[in-house]
């Protein structure tokens, strides 16, 4: 019982061709509207001011700090990579 707790449900959707760098950037450069973007970055920002507040629990154990560094580490680069996509500029 305690293990439904820590499994999360994940679906893996698979396309048939999937999207390269400049035209996953096409359509990010298609929604235009700063709301989409806006929506984007509170959900994102949220997870990772969770994941911040989880790193600085004193009471954390090496493996659930590196967890939670982990989780940082991702998010971050989740947020990144999403810019990177906004501003890339196929020449």
């Amino acid at each position: 019982m305690l293990t439904k707790l820590f499994k999360r449900r994940v679906k893996l959707v698979k396309y048939p061709k999937p999207m390269g760098h400049e035209e996953v950037a096409k359509v990010f450069k298609g929604f235009g509207s700063d709301k989409i973007w806006q929506a984007f970055d509170t959900v994102i920002d949220s997870h990772l001011l969770s994941a911040v507040s989880d790193v600085s629990d004193s009471k954390l154990s090496p493996t659930e700090l590196a967890h939670a560094s982990g989780r940082v580490d991702a998010i971050s680069t989740l947020k990144s990579k999403i810019e990177e996509y906004k501003n890339f500029d196929p020449k």
